[in-house]
């Protein structure tokens, strides 16, 4: 126990400039200690279950002891620490400091605030951990799914043909695959060649975007006018084109976006019969035959496929694992 007083013996030489540097640097320190201690104490006493009390001018401890903490240690130290629960004294004060302690009721109530919105916090922490971990446990009963991938047909989107036509040639002209051009991807390009007004006062960007396009564009039609074999269209209802020349496409009352039409097509593909694929053992995983993949860079698009078992890669990555170019 020590007693905090606002008279220091060394303060009239401080204010005279008599004492040296050193002193008044340790007078500045035990000032500061005061008031850290000074807030501390208020927090204390600012507790919902509080720690302190000011009783008689003194702060005595009022920290509930627990049961079960006497029979821990024993009935003796247990009545023992019972017996000086209230004769703990940590610090005393003059009349004059309360008055400089009534402006802490403003940070403790800010403490409360804080110590409110904390609690808030880690509930809901809580909360979300709980949801986690109810997903990961109906995820672990779940059977497992393995894909058995043969890449034969292709589907690029609209921006593979954007920024990847040199490659997806590359890949027609390899004979290995059957690329397969979703109708609304050329609907979409014959667009984006067209451009717009908006288009050419954009800028640079939008001229080589629509430049772009209309190569994609020709390339197609001229493929499509050789008959070439590896190449085909198919509308968003799963029907075959050997030619683009008639290329519009009703798709009103169709479900969704125009990605979700690219991955109609992709799914025109997958052909899933449970006889096929359920194994007999209830232990063993599900295995699916899965011959298309989707070409595309859009993460939206990508994550769609993977949710309905679509095998999905960016064209580079794929043409690496072809070895193909």
């Amino acid at each position: 126990m020590f007693e905090c007083t606002r008279w220091n013996p060394w303060l009239p030489a401080l204010a005279q400039g008599e004492l040296p540097s050193s002193f008044k640097e340790v007078i500045a320190a035990d000032c500061k200690r005061v008031t850290v201690l000074k807030y501390f104490l208020e927090a204390l006493c600012g507790q919902e279950e509080p720690l302190l009390a000011f009783k008689g001018g003194k702060y005595v401890s009022v920290a509930p002891v627990p049961d079960t903490m006497g029979k821990e240690m024993g009935s003796q130290e247990g009545k023992q620490l019972e017996d000086e629960e209230e004769d703990v004294v940590i610090e005393d004060f003059e009349e004059d400091s309360e008055a400089d302690g009534s402006g802490g009721e403003d940070d403790i109530r800010e403490l409360r605030a804080k110590k409110l919105a904390l609690a808030r916090k880690i509930a809901e922490q809580q909360r979300r951990q709980e949801k986690i971990q109810a997903v990961l446990e109906d995820q672990s009963q779940m059977r497992q799914m393995e894909l058995e991938i043969r890449p034969l047909f292709l589907v690029p989107d609209t921006n593979g043909f954007i920024d990847h036509l040199a490659s997806l040639a590359r890949l027609l002209e390899s004979r290995k695959y059957i690329l397969v051009v979703p109708l609304i991807v050329i609907n979409e390009l014959d667009g984006l060649a067209k451009g717009q007004e908006t288009d050419h006062r954009a800028g640079g960007y939008a001229r080589v975007v629509q430049e772009k396009a209309r190569k994609s564009i020709e390339f197609l039609e001229r493929r499509f006018e050789s008959r070439d074999t590896c190449l085909r269209a198919l509308t968003s209802r799963g029907n075959e084109l050997e030619s683009i020349a008639f290329r519009s496409e009703d798709i009103t009352g169709q479900l969704g976006n125009n990605d979700d039409l690219i991955l109609s097509c992709c799914l025109h593909y997958c052909k899933d019969k449970a006889k096929d694929f359920m194994p007999t053992n209830k232990e063993e995983p599900i295995r699916l035959l899965r011959e298309v993949v989707l070409l595309t860079d859009d993460r939206n698009l990508r994550v769609k496929a993977l949710t309905r078992n679509v095998p999905v890669r960016d064209i580079p990555a794929f043409l690496t694992w072809a070895q193909v170019g």
